[in-house]
């Protein structure tokens, strides 16, 4: 019998297929969003601690007991939210698994989700593995505007649930909470949860304000927030993220993350822990400081390539517009400015329904400023 690929059809990544190319050119790569650096030290030191702390067999499938309180206070502390560490805390393999354990786990084979454009492309990807529909809302204009009607096209027969990042990949944008609001009000309103991303929380500028969806009335039985520790302390390799539920869907997505990996890797996670229990408000200050700068030094080098882009409120990615510099199509822009700049930028059309045009590219800065000014040095050399 010939294995001629399984029963769902997905493709490759392009931020992987991007990443292989500029390995092959050496080029800057500013398509795939995470750091180029070591964790902070102090991180660093925490996992030897952990190493060292009898942590190398299985735990909990949902957690390390010290770290899901941790998480559970940072949560009480930040949302005023009731989160208990034993009926609503799940520790996964990253936001990613966190975010297919919840489809899998909730939502039949058929229902539809919804997305709202443009959105991070593995949720898609997510949704058709776990046997799902998609349905598509769009935010409006340059400015992408959340109005009374933007979720209006989600309407319809099946829908299940709405996805949302926040602060969002790729556009940098952050809901407010009366956006928010409407999205829950919505999502009951269809019988629906709320899935939200919120991975970059702790990366908002010039004055934008975060809000978790679990600070907002009318999460308490309808929203799931999905995040990871990746991000905020430069270990995407650990992959240790985490899910907070309702009470009535823990079980079920503790039980499909067990199927699926049993336990996030258990030195790490104790190893967190220290983090988010001996880290101080300054520490978050410095991460917030540091790639503020390294935000406003690609800024200022694409607005000096002819770009034009969304101003980031939150994330660390700059959702780009390309129209004055070509006509091309956004694949074709990508590919040209990889051979002929040696940049890498991934095409807006990642993030957008299959078959939409797009003149965009989503460039990140989540790389360390000699990389950054080393992109911006070829940008402008043309």
């Amino acid at each position: 019998m010939a294995l001629t690929g399984g029963r769902v059809e997905i493709g490759s990544s392009a931020i992987r297929e991007l990443t292989i190319e500029c390995r092959k050119l050496g080029a800057v790569n500013l398509a795939q969003g995470f750091p180029d650096e070591d964790a902070p030290p102090e991180v660093v030191e925490f996992a030897i601690r952990a190493l060292h702390a009898s942590t190398h067999q299985y735990i909990d499938p949902r957690g390390e007991p010290g770290l899901r309180a941790a998480i559970a206070e940072t949560a009480r502390r930040t949302t005023g939210a009731a989160v208990d560490p034993d009926r609503n805390v799940v520790v996964t393999c990253g936001a990613t698994e966190a975010m297919m354990a919840c489809l899998e786990a909730l939502l039949p084979p058929g229902a539809t989700v919804g997305f709202i454009a443009p959105f991070y492309e593995n949720y898609r990807l997510q949704a058709r593995l776990a046997g799902l529909e998609a349905r598509y809302a769009w935010l409006e204009g340059a400015d992408l505007e959340f109005t009374a009607k933007t979720l209006d096209p989600l309407a319809g027969p099946g829908l299940a649930a709405i996805v949302i990042s926040n602060p969002a990949n790729p556009t940098g944008r952050v809901f407010s909470r009366e956006e928010l609001a409407a999205i829950l009000e919505f999502a009951q309103a269809h019988n629906a949860i709320v899935l939200s991303d919120e991975t970059y929380e702790h990366f908002v500028w010039d004055g934008a304000r975060f809000t978790s969806i679990l600070a907002v009335e009318g999460a308490e039985q309808r929203a799931i927030v999905v995040s990871s520790f990746g991000k905020t302390f430069s270990i995407t390799g650990w992959r240790v993220g985490y899910l907070i539920a309702p009470e009535t869907c823990v079980e079920a997505v503790a039980a499909t993350h067990d199927f699926h990996t049993i336990t996030a890797p258990h030195p790490f996670q104790v190893a967190i822990r220290y983090a988010l229990t001996e880290l101080g408000p300054e520490f978050y200050d410095r991460l917030r400081s540091e790639y503020d700068a390294r935000r406003r030094l690609l800024g200022d080098g694409l607005r000096q390539s002819g770009f034009t882009f969304f101003e980031p409120q939150g994330s660390y990615f700059y959702w780009c517009d390309y129209s004055g510099l070509s006509s091309q199509d956004d694949r074709s822009f990508a590919r040209r400015l990889l051979v002929e700049r040696g940049v890498a930028g991934l095409p807006g059309s990642v993030f957008l329904p299959a078959g939409s045009g797009s003149s965009k590219i989503r460039f990140t800065f989540s790389k360390k400023r000699a990389t950054l000014e080393a992109a911006c040095e070829r940008l402008l050399a043309g």
